[in-house]
């Protein structure tokens, strides 16, 4: 019998790496996964309703999630459990721009969320109470750790020139 050829993949090219390959927006199946996590653990919905509204398999969330959902009983509803030690990719504003660093776990995840939502209070507001409790704080990994600007000046500059993270997520553990 004659063989059949291999067909040649090539790899994507430059301008198609970063565009969406499939509908909303393209997200990988780990984010969406992530995505179901979190409407199951701030709306109280089964894995199947979550998983339903992210138009994502139960079996995909499990695969990508699943150390961080526990069932009932045998045979019984899953639940999401109150933190997990998934790594992230954040957002953070430093004196020289917005820069993306590794943070492992929701605990941090939601910190570093507080921190930005407090630095958009001050910004609308300009009062300065709420970046009391992010002062020295420090996030990342040991390799690379960003200290929390409290300074209001050095915020509104940012601000200013448009230097603050736009999202809170550069990419979600896995995915870059």
């Amino acid at each position: 019998m004659p063989r059949k050829k291999k067909r040649l993949s090539r790899a994507p090219s430059p301008e198609s790496r970063n565009k969406p390959t499939r509908g909303k927006g393209a997200e990988g199946p780990r984010t969406r996964a992530l995505h179901v996590l979190a409407h199951m653990r701030r709306e109280d919905l089964s894995l199947a309703e979550a998983a339903r509204l992210e138009h994502v398999k139960p079996a995909t969330v499990l695969r990508y999630v699943g150390s961080a959902l526990r069932r009932d009983k045998t045979g019984g509803r899953y639940r999401a459990t109150a933190t997990d030690k998934f790594h992230r990719k954040l957002n953070l504003p430093t004196p020289s721009g917005p820069v993306p660093v590794s943070v492992r776990g929701s605990k941090a995840a939601r910190q570093a969320s507080a921190y930005l939502n407090d630095v958009g209070k001050f910004l609308r507001t300009g009062k300065t109470k709420q970046l009391r409790r992010h002062k020295g704080k420090r996030f990342g990994t040991k390799k690379q750790k960003v200290e929390l600007i409290t300074d209001p000046e050095i915020l509104t500059t940012l601000a200013r020139g448009l230097a603050l993270p736009e999202q809170l997520y550069a990419s979600l553990g896995g995915e870059s």
